[in-house]
């Protein structure tokens, strides 16, 4: 038996369409340099995890951190391929990318991305980012 989509004709469907809108415009954000305007997006509590770093707790904290790994390279670029609602809850999406990046000595890197984002109403609470930034802060 088969019930209505969780993704069609529903709230979900708008719930769904404004998380990609959210994390669409948390990359766009990054990649434009407005880390500012990335902290509008975020919980004032979101937790942050960033490969095998340390957990961030905290919007501020974020920014922070965006802020100074975008300034070690000239440019960052999100190309998303896919965003997906998790099956049994539509607050978690999964978005796979590749980023792109010119470092600043001019040699461009594209590294596969992977981000798991749980959403709070219509802003982030947790922001997991899955990949291998080696490659692109690479001593130069």
């Amino acid at each position: 038996m088969s019930g209505p989509s969780p993704t069609k004709g529903t709230g979900l469907s708008e719930d769904l369409t404004s998380h990609r809108q959210t994390i669409t415009e948390v990359l766009a954000a990054i990649d434009a340099g407005e880390i500012a305007a990335v902290g509008r997006h975020l919980c004032d509590d979101v937790t942050v995890l960033f490969g095998n770093f340390d957990p961030l707790i905290g919007s501020a904290a974020f920014v922070q951190l965006f802020g100074q790994f975008t300034s070690s390279l000239q440019s960052v670029r999100h190309e998303i391929h896919h965003v997906w609602p998790t099956a049994n809850d539509v607050d978690i999406l999964v978005a796979t990318m590749t980023a792109h990046y010119i470092r600043t000595d001019g040699r461009a890197v594209s590294l596969p991305c992977c981000n798991v984002f749980r959403m709070s109403g219509a802003r982030i609470a947790e922001y997991r980012v899955y990949m291998d930034i080696g490659p692109a802060l690479a001593a130069q």
